[in-house]
């Protein structure tokens, strides 16, 4: 039995990848940068707005300067929240995942998404009750993969409730997710269709969350 149930936002609990995408093109061709490379979605899987800002200039070859960077990042955040405004879709299986986990164990969000896109997505959903603790990239310095967010969530959690590290689980869809949950200390499965060489990083792959709630949880 688990004492908890670490979820990422992002590609766990809501398809978000186009969406990241688009809003990440959308916010550098504001800065005269279009047409991402056909090799960018990989390299973009799973980065925070920022980072993921960053990685596209370097893919292009040009230079910014970090305020330019940050910028990019910030618009490409708010566009991403705009999109998810006019609905969301939720992956297979999570909301019986997350009825069954919130039954039987305890629920954290462990998130590179920011506090606006957490509430709309989770407002949308109805599911924001379900998790006792939500960590999001407003919380911490140091956004996904560093550990910080998942050494924050188990902070919170332990500060209420005892539990051990080896009976808590991550769900993440790539892999500066994954390396944040393992430097933790937190066994991380890898969910959805991921690259082989970042599922490898994980502890296992889930290919889909559907009729997969009491395997995950056991």
């Amino acid at each position: 039995m688990l004492d908890a149930l670490m979820l990422e936002l992002e590609g766990v609990v809501v398809e978000t990848r186009a969406a990241r995408f688009d809003a990440l093109a959308r916010a550098l061709a504001d800065d005269s940068v279009v047409a991402l490379p056909s090799n960018a979605s990989d390299a973009l899987l799973g980065l925070p707005p920022r980072d993921a800002a960053a990685m596209a200039i370097s893919l292009f070859g040009l230079a910014r300067d970090a305020t330019a960077i940050d910028l990019i990042g910030l618009r490409a955040d708010r566009y991403f929240t705009e999109r998810m405004s006019r609905g969301v879709t939720l992956r297979e299986g999570v909301r019986v995942l997350v009825t069954i986990a919130h039954a039987r164990s305890r629920l954290a969000l462990v998130t590179r998404a920011g506090r606006a896109a957490v509430d709309l997505v989770l407002g949308l959903s109805g599911m924001h009750d379900a998790f006792e603790v939500i960590v999001c990239a407003d919380d911490v310095v140091d956004n996904k993969p560093a550990p910080e967010s998942y050494a924050r969530a188990l902070a919170r959690l332990q500060s209420r409730r005892p539990l051990s590290r080896e009976r808590v689980l991550a769900l993440e869809d790539a892999k500066p997710g994954i390396l944040a949950a393992r430097a933790a200390g937190v066994r991380c499965l890898a969910v959805g269709d991921l690259p082989a060489h970042q599922a490898v990083e994980a502890d296992g792959l889930v290919p889909s969350l559907a009729d997969a709630g009491h395997d995950v949880l056991s």
